[in-house]
C-alpha cells in the first residue's frame, strides 16, 4: 500500500485553474502557498499524509524557497514535528544555511473544492519563516490561554477569532481546546496536542 500512495498523488494531482490565476503571497524569499493538488478518494488518509509529509514538502522547499539550484549542491534540513490523528495539519520544520532560510512548513490535507466546485481530497503548503513561526505560535497560544475563562463557560458556543496575513484562526471548546484553521479553502481543526507539540518542537530542534 506504502508504494502505492506517491504515484496516486502523481497521477491524480490537478492544479485548479482559480488558484493559476492567483499569485502566492509572498513570505521572505519564498512563496507562501502553493495550488491545490487533489489526490484518489480512496487513498488512505494516514499513509497519503505521511507522503506528504516526507515527499512532497521536499518538492515544495525546493521548488519554492530554495529554488535553482544550477551547478550548486545544496543542503537542507528537514523533520517532521507534529501531526493530528486525521492527519489534516502537518508540520515540518526546514532550514537550509546555504540560503539562509529556514522556518515552519504546514501542510493542510482534507477536503477542498476543485475547478468544478466538487469538493474532493486535496494538499497544499504554507510556510512561515522561523521568527514568523515563532510570533503566530506565541500569539496563538496567548489567546488560548488569556481567553481560557470565556471559552469554558459555553462549550461550542463560545467562539475566539484572530488572523494573521491569510492564515484565519477559531478557538472554541468542544471535548477540549480546539483550534480551527481556514485557509485557501481549507478548513481544518488544529488539535491542542498537535499543536502544543509543534511549537515545542520547533523551539527545540533550531536550539538543538
Amino acid at each position: 500500500m506504502k508504494k502505492l500512495i506517491l504515484p496516486l498523488l502523481i497521477c491524480y494531482g490537478i492544479t485548479t485553474s482559480a488558484q493559476k490565476n492567483n499569485t502566492a503571497l509572498a513570505v521572505g524569499v519564498a512563496a507562501a502557498a502553493t495550488t491545490l493538488t487533489f489526490i484518489a478518494t480512496n487513498a488512505a488518509k494516514k499513509e497519503t499524509a505521511k507522503t506528504i509529509c516526507q515527499f512532497r514538502s521536499k518538492e515544495f522547499i525546493i521548488n519554492k524557497i530554495i529554488g535553482d539550484a544550477g551547478n550548486k549542491e545544496i543542503k537542507f534540513e528537514t523533520e517532521s514535528l507534529a501531526s493530528d490523528d486525521s492527519g489534516g495539519l502537518i508540520s515540518v520544520a526546514f532550514n537550509c544555511d546555504e540560503i539562509n532560510e529556514r522556518g515552519l512548513l504546514l501542510a493542510f490535507f482534507g477536503e477542498n473544492r476543485d475547478e468544478n466546485g466538487y469538493f474532493g481530497n486535496a494538499y497544499a503548503f504554507r510556510y512561515l519563516p522561523l521568527e514568523e513561526a515563532k510570533t503566530v505560535l506565541e500569539r496563538l497560544e496567548k489567546v488560548r490561554e488569556s481567553n481560557s475563562k470565556y471559552l469554558s463557560e459555553s462549550s461550542n458556543v463560545n467562539n475566539v477569532y484572530i488572523q494573521h496575513k491569510d492564515l484565519k484562526f477559531v478557538f472554541y471548546r468542544e471535548n477540549g481546546n480546539q483550534i480551527r484553521v481556514f485557509w485557501n479553502g481549507f478548513e481544518i481543526i488544529w488539535e491542542q496536542t498537535a499543536f502544543d507539540r509543534t511549537k515545542r518542537r520547533l523551539n527545540k530542534w533550531f536550539n538543538k
